[in-house]
């Protein structure tokens, strides 16, 4: 088994989109070499402290499996109604789209912060996992 991983050099912006907006097939237009365009609205994420993204590729088999994972600290909460999807834009002006139209999509998790009083931050931070035959796929926004 042979990994292979891919960390951004710096996050400039978050953003989360909503899934079922997305074109179609984004893993297999980014196997194929081509930027997918982002055709819909992006709501920005305001963050603090140190954002990551990273993305693993496994090769599994006759084929590859990619997981990325996004964390942040924000102050606010997302939203829970809608499939979400997310854009991360790295300090080179680079943006990556984690999610897509089809299964499987990216898991959430939050946790609630309180932080301590000599400094820690307070808010809510996120980890989100996508899994699938390619993800952080190269995105025009």
């Amino acid at each position: 088994m042979r990994t292979s991983i891919q960390i951004l050099p710096g996050i400039k912006a978050i953003g989360w989109v909503d899934c079922r907006r997305l074109p179609a097939n984004v893993a297999l237009s980014a196997i194929c070499g081509m930027q997918v365009v982002i055709l819909t609205d992006i709501h920005p994420i305001a963050f603090f402290d140190e954002p990551t993204c990273q993305c693993k590729t496994k090769k599994d088999g006759g084929g590859y499996e990619d997981t990325a994972t996004l964390k942040f600290l924000t102050d606010r909460k997302l939203p829970r109604g809608a499939v979400l999807g997310f854009v991360v834009t790295d300090v080179n002006d680079k943006s990556y789209l984690l999610g897509s139209l089809e299964s499987p999509h990216p898991t959430v998790e939050s946790e609630r912060r309180t932080g301590i009083p000599s400094g820690d931050a307070a808010g809510c931070e996120y980890e989100i996992r996508h899994v699938a035959i390619k993800s952080m796929v190269p995105c025009v926004i």
